[in-house]
């Protein structure tokens, strides 16, 4: 923490991570399992909580997406509907072929509402240039994932 003395007497300060995968950062979207193209898969790093992008098959459902920069992941955020479980992992090499898992989480069933979920990554030992966000099963036939971000 910065200072000294008793923690309340320290003003508050909120560090805002850059998001590794934005568009406006630089980050990409290399590929999605399912296409469709009134709801691109640009639609998750646009910045913007109204588009999305749509599956359209059956699960699992992968994304893959080119960092800004190589960078080590702490925390993953995402914004979903109908997404059940779901893994993030990360590729530190140029291409994306060896994947390290990072973290698995499960989300509550929200009635096709908006679901938001933090993952905090472990087992970060290299930069990575890749993250992977395998949606292992949904709630429905098909989700949807509004946002992704990577700090």
């Amino acid at each position: 923490f910065f200072g000294s003395g008793p923690a309340s007497a320290q003003p508050s300060i909120r560090v805002t991570m850059p998001d590794l995968v934005s568009k406006k950062e630089g980050g990409k979207v290399v590929m999605v399992s399912s296409l469709d193209e009134n709801h691109p898969a640009e639609n998750m790093i646009d910045g913007g909580d109204q588009s999305y992008w749509i599956s359209t098959g059956l699960y699992p459902q992968e994304i893959l997406l080119q960092l800004a920069r190589p960078s080590q992941v702490s925390t993953v955020k995402i914004s979903t509907t109908n997404v059940k479980n779901l893994r993030v992992e990360a590729c530190a090499e140029d291409t994306p072929v060896n994947f390290t898992s990072l973290v698995e989480g499960s989300i509550e069933e929200k009635g096709g509402r908006l679901q938001l979920k933090e993952l905090q990554c472990g087992n970060v030992s290299e930069p990575a240039a890749y993250v992977k966000v395998l949606i292992l099963s949904g709630w429905h036939d098909f989700c949807s994932v509004h946002k992704v971000v990577v700090e």
